[in-house]
């Protein structure tokens, strides 16, 4: 696969969380400098693209299936130990079907609009913040295991550079399988997104609210933070209004100098109002944002 020419910014943000998405009509992975793309997983994104631009909903179906891993529960223990592996086989199961189901619109939304499809290699961290999630997966690629962060990069109005996830893929019996945080336990604070309310609020995991925003600014990297060449992770932990206003958003992890570019932004996000019972409700849920210097 022929290598595309790296874009020359000087910096890049990128929104990690599942996300209404953004991707070219002619969608093709780069190698990004410490990533591989894969063959397999670059034909497997363009066939889920292509059924979703044909409306091709039992496709997209099949596709969803397939992404969904087999015999999960032994999967999870050996590539992440007795201990963690139970928790997080107990976390997916509890998500499974919600996954399949959700699959299909997370490609719709690939299909839409304009970017450039990026798959880098989960490896060995080498910035600040980084999340529970990117934790478990890197301390099992020491085992032999391989991740793939599959996103979006989308230039803004300043030429700055961000982008939004599409979730982590992993291959297991053959074929490429979906990751999602929140689907392992390790989405938000306390565990699994499909748990009870908090302080009065319906927690939502962060892929699940991804989806329903309406509107969002994206950070302006901190200036003191960029010449200091500081980048990685920042956590939010939000609570959205009754209205789909951000009401209130507080660090969870990430650098200190980059939570501030962070919470400014999502203070602006507006989302589709939640109802429960035909009634407005407060959502708890959290959104992870990725602070990167790009040369």
């Amino acid at each position: 696969m022929s290598r595309i020419k790296k874009l020359k910014t000087a910096v890049c943000v990128r929104i990690v969380g599942v996300c209404l998405l953004l991707i070219p009509e002619s969608a093709e992975p780069r190698r990004n400098e410490g990533g591989t793309a894969t063959e397999e997983l670059r034909n497997l994104m363009t066939t889920a693209i292509t059924a979703a631009r044909a409306g091709n909903q039992k496709k997209l179906n099949e596709i969803a299936h397939e992404l969904m891993i087999p015999n999960y529960e032994n999967w999870f223990r050996t590539t992440f130990g007795e201990e963690d592996g139970t928790k997080m086989a107990a976390a997916y199961q509890k998500s499974f079907e919600w996954e399949e189901n959700w699959l299909p619109k997370l490609f719709s939304g690939l299909s839409k609009d304009k970017g450039e499809l990026l798959i880098e290699k989960v490896e060995e961290p080498t910035i600040p913040g980084v999340m529970p999630c990117e934790q478990a997966l890197v301390k099992a690629t020491k085992k032999g295991a391989a991740f793939y962060l599959v996103s979006l990069q989308m230039t803004g109005s300043l030429g700055n550079k961000f982008g939004y996830s599409a979730g982590y893929y992993t291959p297991v019996g053959g074929a490429y399988r979906r990751l999602d945080c929140a689907g392992m336990g390790l989405g938000i604070p306390g565990g699994v997104a499909s748990g009870g309310p908090t302080s009065g609020a319906i927690r939502l995991g962060g892929n699940v609210q991804a989806a329903r925003i309406i509107s969002r600014v994206p950070p302006v990297y901190p200036e003191e933070a960029r010449k200091a060449g500081i980048s990685g992770n920042v956590r939010l932990h939000m609570i959205v209004a009754k209205d789909g206003t951000v009401e209130q958003a507080e660090l969870v992890s990430g650098h200190p100098l980059l939570a501030p570019a962070a919470i400014d932004a999502v203070r602006q996000w507006k989302y589709q109002i939640t109802t429960l019972n035909g009634n407005p409700v407060e959502v708890d849920t959290t959104v992870d944002l990725v602070f990167s210097l790009n040369n």
